[in-house]
């Protein structure tokens, strides 16, 4: 499989704090992990709202929504992404 781009909404505890969109070529091996590389424009006034209660150590909702296009042989589809977890984040 291939991932041919992304298009994707990043927000944490329900604030947009960026988007980010790729159109590089990425293999995705078979039956194992892989690394996508991200770059997102940061909306700096969510940034500021959401930096209290990461560096407090507190849990935060980060989700991430839009689509990826992937395939395989020259044939890619695309597909929505709506994923949602609970991070916990510690500067010690």
């Amino acid at each position: 499989m291939q991932l041919k781009n992304t298009d994707l909404d990043i927000f944490i505890n329900g604030n947009l704090l960026g988007h980010s969109s790729s159109d590089s070529l990425i293999h995705i091996p078979r039956r194992d992990t892989f690394n996508i590389p991200v770059k997102f424009d940061v909306d700096m006034q969510s940034l500021f709202k959401n930096a209290w209660s990461t560096l407090t150590g507190k849990e935060v909702v980060v989700k991430l929504t839009g689509k990826v296009r992937v395939g395989k042989a020259n044939i890619f589809k695309s597909f929505p992404v709506n994923y949602e977890t609970k991070e916990t984040f510690s500067l010690f």
